[in-house]
């Protein structure tokens, strides 16, 4: 069970990185009205819960780790 959570975190944490980045990653500055701003960062964290769950799915109910 350790491997597991061991996993789960440190899978969590680089996808938590991850998403930050794409969140911070400068804008483009050729259109600053459009909609680039309004969506860059609500997709980034929308895919990082997504693959929070997905991950905790797999962990928590596929055996991958035998005893």
């Amino acid at each position: 069970m350790r491997a597991r959570w061991k996993s789960l975190f440190l899978r969590a944490l680089i996808a938590s990185a991850i998403a930050w980045i794409l969140g911070t990653v400068p804008l483009p500055e050729v259109a600053p009205g459009t909609l680039v701003a309004y969506v860059q960062v609500p997709i980034a964290i929308f895919l990082l819960i997504c693959y929070l769950g997905k991950l905790l799915i797999d962990t928590f109910f596929y055996n991958r780790y035998q005893p």
